[in-house]
Order: structure tokens, then C-alpha cells, then sequence
């Protein structure tokens, strides 16, 4: 995923981490009937409280919902582009597409009707291009033959509702989506966010809210540099 800092967002959808599976073609989010929609908070909200959030499953953003959740967008993923060699945030026009493609399902976090935090996630792994289809579809063959290999791109929270359980709502509500389908999600963390957050025991511990859930790491790429002041001399012996 591409992951913004945590812990307010993940950003999934090209780098390297633990992992999801599915065929090429349609998302195909499950139908009303056989995904229940978790429940709004039932408290009404008193005088000087906030209304509650919402989590509802969308297929297709556009126009000023759109134009909040690049905002958010924005905010949130911005400064991993000085702490993650990684590319993580990507153009407007690029968010937006995501945004407007059904195949990629959103769990959007609304508050009075206004997106303060989404996640995203899809079957349709090659509207992932940052990952390989081939890799995910011949370690989850199984899987693969139902189109259960699901990939988390991101989970994000307006800024002004961080420090709050929302990100945690939307972190186990897109985990819900392949549970669903007796699937398996893949999705990336940084370096950075990984030891400075320690991810490793917060995947797990979403993990083991789920029946015979397990997690594990299934790639893993290091980027190294090389700091060469000087080059060999000429006629110097090669090794």
C-alpha cells in the first residue's frame, strides 16, 4: 500500500509488505446481501459532540467528495516523500482515476455526509500497476481460481480526525472485504513507517481479530546506495 505515516495512513498498491491475491477483471465487491454494511454508531451525538462516522462501502467518487479526499490525500502522504525512498504520493489526476474506478472498492469514513477518511482495496490486480499479478496469482493458486487475491492500496484519515478510531474502523474493514470471500490480502508498508510504528505486531494484532487468520511477510526489496567520492584509478588492478 502506499502508506502515509502512520497512524493515520497506509498507502497500498506498490511496494512491499505482507500480501493479497486476485484474478485480472472486474472487482466485483460482494453484493448488499452477502456483505452486511457495519452499522452506524447508534449514540446520538450531544450538544458539542461531533456526529458519528459512518463506514460505507463505495464504487465510484467524483466531483467535491473527490476533490476532499485528494486534499486528505494530499496531507497525509506528502511527507513520505522526504522518509520513503519509494515513490508514495502520486498527482491529482492519478488519485482522482483511482477514485472514479468501480473496479477499486472504497470504504469511505463519513461524517454528516462528508469523507473524512477512506480506504481502498481491489480485486482487479491489474489496475495495481506497481505490483505483480503473476507473482500473487502463482503463490495463492487457490485463491487465484476464485479471485480472492485482494490488494489494499491505502488507508488515509482527514488530518483533523487523527488520534481517533477511525483509521483502526477503516484498517479492519478493508480486511473484511477478502475475508468475506475466504481470500487473502496483500499490501505494503514502508521502512520507515514499519520501525517507527512497529507494524509488525499492528498486523497481527488486526490479524488475530480474525477466525484462523495468519500474517506473514512474502517479498521484501532493500535499497541500497553506494557513496563513491572517487573512482579506481587508472590501471589499477579490477577485482
Amino acid at each position: 500500500m502506499r502508506d502515509e505515516q502512520l497512524p493515520t495512513t497506509t498507502r497500498a498498491g506498490q511496494r512491499s509488505g505482507p500480501s493479497t491475491t486476485m484474478r485480472p477483471g472486474v472487482f466485483a465487491p460482494p453484493a448488499p446481501t452477502e456483505t452486511p454494511q457495519p452499522p452506524p454508531e447508534r449514540r446520538m451525538p450531544g450538544a458539542g459532540e461531533r456526529e458519528p462516522v459512518v463506514i460505507t462501502h463505495e464504487e465510484v467518487i467524483e466531483g467535491h467528495d473527490a476533490e476532499l479526499l485528494w486534499e486528505a490525500y494530499h496531507a497525509n502522504f506528502h511527507p513520505l516523500a522526504e522518509l520513503a525512498i519509494l515513490q508514495h504520493l502520486y498527482t491529482r489526476d492519478e488519485v482522482l482515476a483511482e477514485l472514479a474506478n468501480p473496479r477499486i472498492l472504497k470504504i469511505v469514513g463519513r461524517q454528516g455526509g462528508r469523507p473524512v477518511g477512506m480506504g481502498m482495496v481491489t480485486n482487479s490486480l491489474e489496475d495495481v500497476p506497481q505490483i505483480s499479478p503473476a507473482f500473487l496469482r502463482a503463490k495463492y493458486p487457490d485463491h487465484a481460481d476464485r479471485n480472492a487475491i485482494y490488494f489494499g492500496i491505502l488507508v488515509m484519515v482527514s488530518p483533523d480526525h487523527r488520534g481517533r478510531t477511525l483509521f483502526s474502523r477503516l484498517y479492519t474493514e478493508m480486511w473484511q472485504v477478502p475475508a468475506r470471500a475466504g481470500g487473502v490480502l496483500a499490501f505494503d508498508i514502508c521502512d520507515f513507517n514499519r520501525m517507527a510504528f512497529d507494524t509488525d505486531s499492528l498486523t497481527q494484532r488486526i490479524a488475530d481479530q480474525f477466525p484462523e487468520a495468519s500474517v506473514d511477510v512474502v517479498d521484501r526489496q532493500t535499497w541500497y546506495v553506494a557513496e563513491l567520492p572517487k573512482p579506481i584509478a587508472d590501471g589499477s588492478p579490477r577485482r
